[in-house]
């Protein structure tokens, strides 16, 4: 048999991994388990391959009586097929920023990568939950009642087992460091700085809104999910506009939920960039979703917003671009973020009001 265990990349995942494991391994044979995909697949921003694909080559090599799979980025085809079949899995839910404290606690990886990790998983992960052979585990409900949790999985999954042998699995996957309970995660919240605490909030709130019962929100890309194109390693806060047209600033590679979205960009200006041509587009596996062209007619910040509609998943995810379209542009542009809201939610256009100085936009 083969069951399905999908959540975010963190502990609690991995213990809900675990306890299907353990259930798997009281139906006599062999068991194997994969992770999909795996943590590097993650991180890069490379397009991941297709996990039924995967499946059936595990099998091929490696015949197996029981095979588990965590998956921490969900593909629509998987979708498919489980609504297909009809059949059951589980899908672990926690708040979005606990995932990321735990992957910034146990791997020392930054935040914006482990920000944008979570995020890519928040949003395959949407489509899951309704699922009619979905089994929903709340993380707050697991870490009250481990037990109790191992034993609603097992009902869910028509593994039968009792109390006792429920209570000696939470205390096995406890003995191999896996649990439910968090870790100090307040404390490492605390030790985030500010800038910080506004990505993980920015990109993650909206998420941790939806798993608790409400709907998609605004979501918050702040320019720490974005990059300079001519050179990486640098911060994106002030960019020199000089130097010809050509892209400035690229970044978020973070997959949306399908549907009708708009992206908006904060931007600041100096005095002298005041008359040239500037370009916010936004991509998809390379393709142009949305573009608009702007001129800042005075000196201060400027909002630029476009509307896109996104189907089926592809590529690294959505990539917002802001270039400079004047040969001739001087000056300087300062990059504050890019706010993203369901078009169907009405959103303020305080934005677009001038500031005393272009570099106002790095204080939001």
């Amino acid at each position: 048999m083969i069951f399905f265990s999908v959540g975010l990349p963190g502990r609690f995942a991995g213990w809900c991994d675990g306890v299907i494991v353990r259930l798997a391994e009281t139906l006599g044979g062999t068991v194997a388990t994969n992770l999909w995909p795996s943590l590097d697949e993650m991180l890069s921003l490379g397009a991941q391959g297709s996990l039924l694909d995967y499946i059936a080559l595990t099998l091929i090599s490696n015949p197996t009586a029981h095979l588990v799979i965590g998956s921490r980025r969900p593909e629509e085809g998987l979708h498919d097929a489980l609504l297909k079949t009809g059949a059951r899995f589980v899908v672990a839910l926690d708040d979005p920023r606990v995932a990321v404290t735990d992957l910034v606690a146990e791997i020392d990886l930054g935040l914006a990568s482990a920000t944008r990790a979570v995020a890519n998983s928040c949003s395959f992960l949407m489509q899951y939950i309704a699922a009619p052979g979905a089994l929903t585990i709340d993380a707050d409900r697991a870490r009250a009642d481990a037990g109790g949790t191992v034993l609603a999985i097992a009902r869910h999954l028509d593994i039968p087992i009792g109390v006792a042998e429920a209570t000696a699995i939470v205390d096995d996957l406890a003995a191999a460091g896996l649990s439910p309970n968090r870790l100090d995660d307040d404390e490492i919240w605390q030790r985030i700085p500010n800038a910080g605490r506004k990505l993980v909030g920015g990109a993650l709130a909206a998420y941790r809104d939806f798993f608790s019962g409400g709907a998609i929100g605004q979501i918050v890309w702040s320019r720490d999910l974005f990059a300079l194109v001519a050179d990486p390693s640098q911060k994106t806060e002030i960019v020199d506009v000089s130097g010809g047209a050509r892209c400035l600033i690229h970044g978020g590679y973070i997959h949306l939920s399908p549907g009708s979205w708009s992206a908006r960009v904060i931007l600041g200006f100096s005095q002298e960039a005041v008359g040239h041509i500037f370009q916010f587009i936004a991509y998809m596996a390379d393709r142009e979703l949305a573009s608009t062209s702007f001129q800042p007619e005075a000196d201060g910040i400027r909002a630029a917003e476009i509307n896109f509609s996104l189907g089926e998943a592809a590529g690294k995810g959505v990539d917002l671009r802001v270039l400079v379209l004047s040969g001739n542009a001087m000056g300087q542009m300062a990059f504050g973020h890019v706010v993203l809201t369901p078009v169907a939610l009405h959103h303020s256009n305080t934005a677009n009001q001038s500031r005393d100085t272009f570099e106002a936009v790095l204080e939001l």
